[in-house]
């Protein structure tokens, strides 16, 4: 069933306490309830049941409050807050304390309150505040003033500061006169009667801007061209370039150039004012360094190569070529590991000029065959391995060559003489081809010597070619047998010999014919058959025989 609304609720007087109490209750049930949905937000419907149930209860309440406080609601009772204000309004005649919280408001809608949050306290106004006076005060100090005949806002104080706020106006702000002040409108800022250019009215192309001092926190753009009349600071890195694109960078890494660096005659690149890069003349160019070397490539580098020809102080002639060919006018000095020289150049005259081998030549290998040579001496050294039962072993022979006075016995005697000697500790000389040489071949301190057609052994004995055969000059002297190409003995053998028997030690000798012209000895003959012819054979003490022919 549905609840009907209490009938002296539609009677009661709007300035009474109870109607105040009444109103207050009923708000406050009204807004205690749960809310429905969003367009129901205090959970109750005017009008439905469970508002006319809290109407109810709060006249109730207010009736029973009001006529024990102030006779009202039907109470036969005086009341005992008939002193105070009733809720409905009223004068004060003496003073009003709330010194535990203070609220006001109109409309059932509060307006001003005193509050304590944490450790602060305050008033707390929610609606406008109109002050009918001309001034303001905070801390007993005026803050604010206003001149009705001028319609002028003063702000008095040392300091004003808005902290982080922003200060709006669509008027005119001016700090001391505008004519030798600062002038502030929506439309200009002038500073003593000139303009103040900013980004609005100096961001055009048709303005001009001059000033002594200048400081940019954000980028600066510069369309046309720009003149330094001093010196130029940029100390957080650079870029130039030309027609939009980067030619030089500068940055942490260091400088970066994309582009051509060109030098006029006479102009470069100096170290510490000295010049290390230099356009010496129209085509040349000139590396140094600033008094120490001129150290090309690092532990990064893997070559250095030459597109063109390395050459001297005038040059006029190439030391190295791009491809490697190698001419050193001047000297020539080799080394190896930092050790002593090995090979140099040298020049005394056009005559005496050449290369100096300071230690050894080898041929093939580092450990082939060696040249190697002093002032006076050249010696041929090789290692000859040596292999037998009895011994395998690596022997170092060595041969010299070296010219000294000659001691040769056919030496001139009206002039020195020389000799070229040859010194090996070899056993002996061994060719493969035939040895030929011009003059004669001879033995040191002897008159031995081969030459062309003869064999000398001294002046008086030699052996001479002749038409035929050779020529024999002194006596010749056999130990042994002397005997012709081919040999067999007895009556029918052939050719001739002298042969000592190894045995008895005599001497025989077997020719075909012998022709004795003058006397020949015979202490012992045997004959065989004898023919005289054209004289007569005569023997003397005996003669015996085998057989005997009768004459």
């Amino acid at each position: 069933m549905s609840i009907e609304l209490h009938p002296d609720i539609g009677k009661l007087d709007p300035a009474s306490l109870c109607y105040s109490i009444y109103s207050q209750l009923y708000s406050n049930f009204f807004n205690a309830q749960d809310r429905k949905d969003d367009t129901h937000p205090w959970g109750v419907v005017e009008g439905d049941d469970t508002s006319a149930r809290l109407k109810n209860t709060a006249f109730s309440f207010a009736a029973a409050i009001s006529g024990s406080v102030a006779g009202e609601g039907g109470s036969d009772n005086g009341g005992i807050l008939l002193g105070y204000l009733k809720k409905s309004g009223g004068d004060m005649a003496g003073v009003l304390r709330a010194n535990y919280g203070f609220e006001a408001g109109i409309g059932n809608n509060r307006i001003f309150s005193l509050y304590k949050d944490g450790n602060s306290s305050g008033v707390q106004i929610n609606g406008d505040i109109r002050i009918g006076g001309n001034n303001f005060y905070l801390g007993d100090e005026k803050v604010l003033a206003y001149d009705h005949l001028t319609a002028t806002t003063y702000i008095h104080g040392t300091y004003l500061d808005t902290g982080n706020a922003s200060i709006h106006s669509n008027g005119e702000i001016i700090f001391g006169s505008k004519q030798s002040g600062v002038y502030i409108s929506p439309s200009t800022v002038l500073v003593g009667s000139y303009p103040v250019y900013h980004s609005g009215n100096a961001n055009q192309a048709a303005i001009d801007w001059k000033m002594k001092n200048g400081m940019i926190s954000g980028n600066l753009q510069v369309t046309g061209s720009t003149t330094l009349n001093g010196m130029l600071h940029s100390l957080h890195g650079a870029e130039l370039g030309v027609d939009g694109r980067t030619i030089l960078y500068i940055n942490k890494a260091g400088t970066t150039l994309s582009g051509y660096l060109s030098f006029a005659v006479g102009y470069g690149i100096k170290i510490d004012n000295i010049p290390v890069l230099i356009r010496a003349n129209e085509n040349d160019i000139q590396l140094g360094a600033v008094g120490g070397d001129l150290l090309l490539a690092n532990e990064h580098t893997n070559k250095i190569r030459l597109l063109a020809g390395l050459s001297d102080i005038d040059g006029d002639n190439i030391l190295v070529s791009k491809y490697g060919a190698g001419y050193f006018p001047d000297a020539l000095t080799v080394r190896h590991h930092y050790g002593n020289e090995l090979l140099s150049s040298y020049r005394v005259d056009d005559a005496d000029e050449g290369i100096v081998i300071h230690h050894k030549l080898r041929f093939g290998a580092y450990n082939g065959v060696i040249l190697q040579g002093n002032k006076e001496r050249l010696d041929f050294i090789s290692q000859v391995e040596y292999t037998s039962p009895e011994i395998n072993e690596t022997t170092e022979c060595r041969t010299g060559f070296e010219h000294g006075i000659s001691t040769s016995l056919y030496r001139p005697l009206n002039s020195p003489s020389y000799s070229l000697f040859i010194k090996s500790d070899a056993d002996f000389i061994n060719t493969n081809i035939p040895l030929e040489v011009k003059g004669h071949v001879g033995i040191d301190s002897s008159l031995t010597r081969l030459t062309d057609n003869c064999l000398y052994f001294n002046s008086e004995n030699y052996l001479l070619s002749a038409t035929g055969g050779i020529k024999h000059y002194g006596n010749a002297y056999f130990k042994n047998s002397l005997s012709s190409e081919h040999f067999s003995s007895g009556f029918a053998g052939s050719g001739w010999a002298i042969l000592r028997n190894e045995t008895t030690g005599n001497v025989a000798a077997t020719f075909d014919e012998v022709t004795v012209r003058k006397k020949m000895r015979i202490y012992e003959m045997e004959v065989q058959k004898m023919y005289t012819t054209n004289g007569s054979l005569w023997v003397s003490d005996s003669c015996s025989g085998d057989k005997v022919e009768k004459l």
